[in-house]
């Protein structure tokens, strides 16, 4: 893929999500994602959620959340090597968590986001 489509690709890839994410949550958003990098990459897509029922992130933390996502596994598409991802992702009243991790030679990204009492 010339670098020009796969810009436009990122691009409207991107678009997509967020549109995913204003609409279903996070966790729909990101495994749709994972389903998309999965068919269009071959790289083999392994997501665990564990999402507390009735909690609802905060717009700007769920955009974080799923804007650190999308640009790690951006990076396992980009660089060869990984045949596999697994992605983890733990959502409770205090704290989300996600944890990215491949086969390939980049090490794993864990983000451990800490949520404001309401």
């Amino acid at each position: 893929m010339s670098p020009r489509a796969n810009a436009n690709a990122r691009r409207i890839s991107t678009e997509l999500g967020a549109v995913l994410l204003d609409t279903l949550g996070l966790a729909a958003a990101i495994e749709w994602h994972a389903r998309r990098l999965q068919r269009c990459t071959g790289v083999r897509c392994e997501l665990t959620v564990s999402d507390a029922a009735g909690i609802e992130l905060p717009e700007a933390c769920a955009a974080t959340i799923f804007g650190i996502y999308d640009e790690t596994l951006s990076n396992v598409a980009r660089h060869p090597g990984a045949s596999r991802v697994a992605i983890a992702l733990t959502i409770t009243a205090r704290q989300v968590t996600m944890v990215v991790r491949d086969d390939g030679s980049g090490p794993a990204t864990t983000l451990r986001l800490g949520l404001a009492a309401a």
